[in-house]
């Protein structure tokens, strides 16, 4: 008779996952970055401030015109 063919042991431990690619492992450092870089870039060109050289929008002062009362 010939001999049987030992069967497979089976256990409860979970088989290993697959390594992740580069972008699975490292996407929230590149997208942390693009944020910073991003957010650097429109903070730095946003002014709130008119340049020193502009001209007032008023050239005479408010209230010249005099009203006399009959």
């Amino acid at each position: 008779m010939p001999k049987q063919q030992p069967a497979p042991v089976f256990t409860l431990q979970p088989f290993t996952p697959p390594k992740p690619s580069w972008w699975q492992a490292h996407r929230h450092q590149v997208l942390s970055v693009t944020a910073l870089v991003g957010g650097f870039y429109l903070g730095s060109h946003s002014t709130d401030t008119t340049p020193a050289d502009a001209q007032p929008a008023h050239t005479t002062p408010a209230g010249t015109t005099s009203s006399t009362a009959p």
